[in-house]
């Protein structure tokens, strides 16, 4: 009878610390069910942007385009629900990064490291400049021109990267080099800095890499470039064409 009666108490012992145990799993269930539920009383925090070089666009435009991308996500989510990955396609997705990190702090709080594509140059167009980036891609907004290389002519973006290539071989005619056209989809003139500021053309062939060569050899020999011509005619390298100012 005695063994009856101890293993009754113990069997009531368990029962209750067992039906405790529970109460406390249900109770922490239903808390952190709260805490991660669109109703949270820690809903997600509007992310902290962070840019790791100077931005491509105006800062106040790249906020707000990313603010843009990323709102349907931070509007009602919180860090536990929101679609990080959506988050970091959308800003991806903006043809001015170059890539984007994402760092999190719980509870609630999101931080995106970004880095913007390097711009190399200013499409004009209807009087206003579309970068360039350093891809060969225009960008789609036109941006404030603030200083730098203008490229002319459609389509210019395609091929310009491959110029510019070839062209720092040679920092003295990177350092008076304007502007750059692309004519008709076939060939470059570029446009360098004179003596009496008006602009010195130097029309290419479609292989500009021969008459880039060329052109560094005269300039080497004559000094071509600090002449007071307004015009140099590469497109036949037989027969080089030359207009004084």
């Amino acid at each position: 009878m005695e063994k009856i009666q101890s293993f009754i108490v113990k069997f009531k012992s368990f029962c209750m610390a067992f039906f405790a145990a529970l109460t406390i799993i249900v109770i922490l269930l239903v808390l952190h069910r709260k805490l991660v539920s669109p109703n949270s009383l820690l809903p997600l925090d509007y992310p902290e942007v962070v840019f790791l070089n100077t931005p491509t666009i105006e800062s106040d435009l790249a906020l707000s385009q990313i603010e843009e991308v990323i709102s349907p996500y931070t509007q009602t989510s919180n860090i536990v629900e929101s679609d990080i990955q959506a988050m970091l396609n959308a800003i991806n997705g903006l043809g001015w990064v170059e890539n984007v990190a994402v760092e999190r702090a719980f509870p609630n709080k999101l931080k995106f490291d970004i880095r913007s594509k390097s711009i190399i140059a200013y499409k004009l167009k209807n009087n206003q400049y579309y970068p360039i980036t350093s891809y060969g891609e225009q960008l789609s907004r036109p941006t404030e021109f603030i200083g730098g290389l203008i490229a002319l002519g459609d389509d210019v973006e395609t091929e310009i990267v491959s110029l510019l290539q070839k062209l720092k071989r040679y920092p003295k005619l990177m350092s008076n080099l304007i502007a750059v056209q692309y004519v008709n989809g076939l060939r470059f003139n570029l446009i360098l800095y004179s003596l009496d500021s008006n602009g010195l053309i130097v029309k290419l062939d479609n292989n500009f890499v021969d008459g880039i060569d060329r052109l560094m050899v005269l300039d080497a020999l004559q000094g071509i470039l600090s002449r007071n011509i307004s015009e140099i005619d590469l497109r036949d390298l037989d027969k080089i064409l030359i207009k004084p100012r």
